[in-house]
């Protein structure tokens, strides 16, 4: 008795199978995208929402350090959970430093999503 791989029809079989797989994945690769998935990366591409995102840092940074304290400060990235804040001068950077844990707390609360986990602050020109 013959196994059923050695079957030349089965050896067709596959090959046909292996065929309309193949012939599957080309047709509906070409049918078209819905609208929401091309808007998201269209969105995620150019950077949109980084500047919403942006924005809300600012205020939340604003808000927790006060406006007379915010124009002498600019916000840097977040980047491994470390929020990077430029500051007009040592005197303010070393201010800000004693008042670091409750900035860092103000910023958790108001910016959850963001992962901030670290304030590092740095003595630059603010534009």
């Amino acid at each position: 008795m013959k196994s059923r791989k050695d079957d030349p029809a089965n050896e067709q079989f596959g090959d046909l199978e292996r065929r309309r797989t193949s012939h599957r994945k080309w047709f509906y690769a070409k049918r078209p995208k819905p609208i929401g998935n091309v808007l998201a990366q269209l969105v995620q591409r150019r950077g949109y929402a980084q500047v919403r995102v942006a924005g809300e840092r600012d205020e939340a940074w604003q808000a927790a350090v006060g406006e007379e304290w915010a124009t002498m400060t600019q916000i840097g990235g977040i980047r491994r959970g470390v929020m990077e804040v430029t500051v007009a001068n040592s005197l303010l950077m070393q201010e800000l430093t004693f008042c670091k844990e409750k900035l860092l707390a103000d910023l958790q609360q108001a910016l959850p999503e963001a992962g901030i986990k670290q304030l590092r602050f740095r003595v630059g020109q603010i534009s």
